[in-house]
């Protein structure tokens, strides 16, 4: 082999290096503006949740995306009439950072789109998703991430399960049980709520396009870059 072939070599597995990592995960959004999540079924017990039993809904609709942000508008009201604490509120999530209104959560109503088992969810270093599953929601058929955690201290016992919309990142069922250690008997709460609205199902979500487009471009860059050093190794020979 002379040393016009293995230069050529070289530039390719440079130039390869510097394409591939375009098709590395990347943290996007999959809604857009206009969808919504509406949660209902709350059941809470134990201290601090009791005030669950007595919510009808809580809606999430997305008002606006840029970038990595996600603007989210709450809305819901207790079985009374009375309006949530918090209704009418925006607050804007960034599903790269982990974020909401800028400071670290997890956790959240929403997280990027088209994740899979093992993958990180942000902030970093908190949590991955457990696994990817088929499940039914208001009787559709959705491949979903889920989320389990369990913590334990000398305190307490915490478990935590989400299960979040593959396609557009958005929180379909959650429940919580804490466990406190105390005098004369351990003290048990929990919660738990889910989707029972949603056009998430329906409407049309940019992640699959942006997948294939990160799939589809490096490769395409990385053919164009070996046909081309093919031909000019074909015409050094010539």
């Amino acid at each position: 082999m002379n040393k016009f072939s293995l230069s050529l070599i070289f530039v390719v597995f440079i130039l390869a290096a510097l394409v591939f990592p375009v098709s590395a995960l990347d943290y996007n959004p999959g809604v857009i503006v206009g969808q919504y999540v509406k949660y209902g079924n709350f059941v809470g017990s134990g201290q601090g949740f009791e005030s669950f039993n007595e919510i009808s809904y809580q809606q999430f609709e997305v008002t606006a995306v840029s970038g990595r942000d996600v603007t989210l508008l709450s809305t819901g009201q207790y079985k009374n009439g009375t309006a949530l604490p918090g209704n009418g509120v925006s607050e804007v999530w960034n599903v790269e950072a982990g974020t909401q209104n800028g400071v670290d959560a997890t956790q959240g109503p929403i997280i990027a789109a088209g994740l899979n088992q093992g993958d990180a969810i942000p902030p970093p270093n908190t949590y991955s998703i457990n696994a990817t599953e088929d499940r039914a929601y208001l009787g559709v058929s959705r491949a979903v991430n889920l989320l389990s955690v369990s913590i334990s201290t000398s305190d307490y016992n915490l478990t935590l399960f989400y299960v979040y919309d593959k396609a557009s990142g958005f929180l379909l069922e959650a429940s919580s049980q804490t466990v406190t250690q105390s005098e004369p008997s351990s003290v048990t709460s929990s919660y738990s709520y889910s989707v029972i609205e949603t056009n998430i199902f329906t409407s049309t979500t940019p992640s699959s396009s942006l997948s294939m487009v990160y799939i589809v471009v490096p490769v395409v860059v990385i053919v164009i870059i070996v046909v081309v050093l093919i031909l000019l190794l074909n015409r050094k020979r010539l």
